[in-house]
């Protein structure tokens, strides 16, 4: 049903424009990421991925492939959250300039989206939507199939 597999992204190093004052966080051998902080409010960005970085101010490489304009995506994420559910998927796109031209929400089971033509790089951003705890391993972004795209188009229609 999905297109091949673009990047499967891990959580990487701790960037400064996540807000984690308080929280119990542990990376396993494995990769895995625990985060526990059970007075952490919902909105609160957990971890961002850039595709695009200025090394002067991050500090890290973009964690992020280069997507094609107008075609759409998928983030699968290998997480768990108590209670379930307890994410949001933000997709942040910016211009040649770094203004932000627009920001969209990707809800489950989908998380789909369509990379802009105005769009010159974007930000994903996984924030608090109510969990306590969170268990991240992984997502992986995906190109959707051509007919998937079109078959929801026509079951729009």
């Amino acid at each position: 049903m999905s297109g091949g597999v673009v990047a499967t992204v891990r959580w990487g190093s701790l960037n400064s424009r996540a807000s984690l004052y308080g929280t119990e966080l542990t990376t396993e051998a494995s990769g895995d990421v625990r985060l526990v902080n059970r007075l952490m409010p919902s909105g609160t960005t957990m971890q961002e991925w850039y595709s695009f970085t200025d090394y002067q101010s991050v500090r890290d490489i973009p964690a992020l492939p280069l997507l094609h304009h107008g075609k759409k995506y998928r983030v699968t994420p290998a997480l768990e959250s108590n209670p379930p559910g307890g994410f949001i998927f933000d997709v942040l796109y910016f211009d040649r300039f770094g203004d932000l031209v627009r920001t969209e929400v990707l809800y489950p089971p989908t998380y789909s989206f369509e990379y802009p033509p105005e769009c010159h790089h974007y930000t994903i951003r996984l924030v608090n939507g109510g969990c306590d705890e969170l268990r991240f391993t992984s997502f992986t972004l995906s190109e959707e199939a051509a007919e998937t795209a079109a078959g929801e188009v026509a079951a729009r229609g």
